[in-house]
């Protein structure tokens, strides 16, 4: 039987495109995007009726602010949907953010704000930066919500919408009064917990974290992408983004390794 791979997106979106890049030599399967991941169970459960084997169906979906990350760079799979696999990097967009990659990409368009690898790694670690604090808010309001109460992550439209004010206080300010709206009727969450969940996920700002690039495990692409464009004022991003899809070597990474293993296992 046809094993059924879902993704996020659409036909052409990031997730189907690497999908299509890491399957290369593999039959036996059919890449079918979703949508949104909301109610991504309903909808799988729908196109895959009278299909009872979880073993004929993968849903590989972004970490988002769902579920932190593992202690080891690994593919994750969901305890309780055996065919749901999480990707180790928060989104997919951050697969696609390569020093190498953003420098050959500036050389060959002459985009002289972007020189050299230096200068693609310094780019990117001044945008990681800006974001920070909102990144650390959104993973510690992923952390309270519950399914009753599940207020999101985020305050602006959708990710991407940066907020004008990224400080610290300020994103404080705007998550509790994101969560206590949304909470005003439940008494099991206290501004310390909130404080104590910012606390753990602020830890994880060491010494190597900007360095050695963990903001790419961490941070929500979009968000960093919004915030790469202000940093690099013109940066042509759609255009980048075609350009890495084509470049991308999956073998670089150990979950999507291990994705391509689990597909291969699953279609011999």
């Amino acid at each position: 039987m046809k094993l059924h791979i879902y993704c996020e997106g659409k036909a052409g979106s990031h997730d189907y495109d690497i999908l299509q890049k890491l399957v290369v030599g593999l039959n036996g399967f059919e890449i079918k995007p979703i949508g949104s991941i909301r109610g991504a169970g309903a909808i799988i459960a729908f196109l895959e009726s009278g299909i009872s084997k979880a073993e004929n169906r993968i849903l590989f979906r972004d970490r988002d602010f769902d579920k932190e990350l593992p202690s080891s760079e690994s593919l994750e799979q969901d305890p309780l949907r055996s065919y749901c696999y999480y990707s180790y990097r928060n989104t997919i967009e951050n697969y696609l953010f390569d020093c190498k990659v953003l420098a050959d990409f500036s050389t060959e368009k002459s985009f002289s704000l972007i020189r050299n690898e230096n200068e693609a790694k310094e780019h990117l670690i001044n945008a990681a930066k800006k974001v920070e604090s909102y990144q650390l808010i959104r993973h510690t309001m992923g952390k309270m919500r519950t399914e009753k109460t599940n207020f999101g992550t985020k305050w602006t439209e959708k990710s991407g919408i940066l907020p004008h004010d990224l400080s610290e206080a300020s994103c404080k300010r705007a998550a509790l009064d994101h969560i206590g709206g949304a909470k005003v009727h439940a008494d099991n969450w206290t501004e310390e917990i909130f404080q104590n969940h910012f606390d753990t996920f602020k830890k994880q700002i060491d010494n190597q974290f900007y360095d050695q690039l963990k903001f790419l495990h961490l941070f929500h692409g979009k968000d960093l992408a919004s915030s790469f464009k202000q940093e690099v004022k013109g940066f042509p991003l759609e255009s980048y983004y075609r350009y890495a899809k084509n470049k991308i070597d999956f073998q670089q990474f150990n979950d999507l390794n291990e994705l391509r293993r689990l597909i291969e296992s699953l279609t011999k």
